[in-house]
Parts: structure tokens; sequence; C-alpha cells
């Protein structure tokens, strides 16, 4: 297919992955990769036609003004420029679609999962389950017709309850979180993963920093060279912090007592 070879040589000079991405952290026979649904990429058709209709629309018009007007030369001059522009930015658009449909990725394993989402920039989240704190499921009106959902993995440092409500209507990946995009079985994706973020806990397999000093002892929790963590440093600025606040207490009483209230 021409759009095979297009994309093949267009991945060359971009030096994109062609395959799937790494595993993610986890045992590699635990490992299942998930797609974006068929239906994705005619969601993705459906609103780009959309649009592109609405934008012939408009330019068509104002080149049949320019032709009915008596001084619409302009109007013809420059709608038959942009509305070829037009055509072939969408023809551009639509390559791209198709594309980030094929580079679309979603691993789960036992441990954690990654994500991998892009065309020309390609972004990559791995998200460990012990930092995962919600999973919730969003759908739009047009996506329920298809049989879509996204499925959004929340994780620790992620956006509140207003700031959800705002992004509501947009379920791409920030910062805090990571978007299964256009997933026909998302909840059954949702149940699978809490599964294993069951088993991940019941195993004691919590936060890495807390089992280094579960395993490291009553040591870990004094610290290096002083006590609760702190640093040699950190304590005798704290040390004489207090030998201070005693010396001001020690002032205060001697003031008082030298100079007793009428």
């Amino acid at each position: 297919m021409i759009y095979n070879r297009i994309r093949n040589r267009l991945l060359d000079l971009l030096r994109a992955p062609k395959h799937p991405p790494d595993p993610p952290p986890g045992t590699h026979d635990s490992v299942q990769v998930f797609r974006a649904a068929p239906n994705f990429l005619r969601y993705q058709v459906i609103v780009w036609g959309a649009g592109f209709a609405m934008g012939v629309a408009a330019e068509l018009f104002f080149i049949s003004s320019g032709h009915i007007a008596e001084e619409g030369w302009i109007e013809v001059a420059i709608g038959y420029p942009l509305l070829v522009l037009t055509l072939l930015a969408s023809l551009v658009k639509y390559f791209l679609i198709r594309l980030d449909y094929d580079m679309r990725y979603y691993l789960v394993a036992d441990r954690s999962l990654r994500i991998r989402e892009g065309a020309l920039v390609i972004h990559e989240t791995t998200i460990t389950y012990a930092n995962v704190q919600n999973l919730r499921i969003h759908q739009g009106p047009l996506e329920r017709l298809l049989g879509l959902s996204n499925l959004v993995v929340e994780t620790a440092g992620g956006a509140g309850p207003a700031a959800r409500d705002k992004q509501s209507d947009s379920p791409f990946r920030s910062g805090h979180q990571g978007v299964l995009r256009g997933v026909a079985n998302a909840r059954d994706v949702r149940d699978q993963i809490l599964k294993l973020l069951k088993r991940y806990h019941d195993a004691g397999l919590g936060d890495p920093e807390d089992r280094r000093r579960a395993e490291a002892g009553p040591a870990a929790v004094r610290g290096v060279g002083g006590v609760g963590g702190l640093s040699p440093v950190a304590l005798e600025r704290l040390r004489e912090i207090r030998q201070e606040l005693r010396a001001m207490s020690r002032a205060r009483i001697q003031h008082d007592a030298t100079n007793p209230e009428p």
C-alpha cells in the first residue's frame, strides 16, 4: 500500500520506532499488549471529517460570494488558493491520524504499565502500581455510540477533584496521569489492572523507598550519623537553636524578676 511505504520512509527519516515499546518493569511473562480499537480510528476520522467539511463549506461560500458580487475578484483570487491549501492540509492531517493510530501501544505488566503514543512527537509513560491512586473511565457521546472508552490512570500528585472536573472533557495525558485512549474493553482492562494492583500490594510490593528502609531496619530510621534521617550538620544546627531558645527564656525570666510589674 502507498500508505505503508510512506509511513516506513517517514519513520526512517524521523528515526522513530516501528515496533512496540520494551516491556515495562515486571515479569515479562505477565506483559499484555493492548491497542486502540479500530473504531478509535473511525472516531478520529469522523472528528477530522466534520472539521474538514465545515472548513470547505466556509471557503466555498466565500468563493461563491465573490462570483456573485460585481467586484468580487479579490474573494475569488484568495478563495481558490485557500481551498487548495485546505485540501492538502486535510490529506496530511488524515495521514497523521492514521499514523498516530498505528503508533499507539498500551502494555500492562504485573508491576507497572507503559503507554506510548504519538507520531511526530512520541510520548512514552511508565507508571508503577506503587504510584497509582485512581482508575476512572471517560466516555463522550460519540465514543459511546462507537463503543469506545478512555481509561484514565491517575498517579500520586495528580490533579484534585476541581482540576479533574475541568479536564473531564479532555482525557489527554498530563504529568500525573496516563490515558489508554480508544479502548473497546476499558472496564475489563480496568478490572484487570485493579487485580494486579491488589496482588501487588498484598505481596508487600509497596513504595521501593519504604521497602528499603524496612529491610535496613532501625539503622535506616535513625539515618547515617544522625537521628531520624537528619544529617550531623542539621542536628548541630537544631542544638544551636535549642540553646538560643533556652538563653532567651532565661533572659526573659531574669527581666521579669528584676522588673516586677507595679
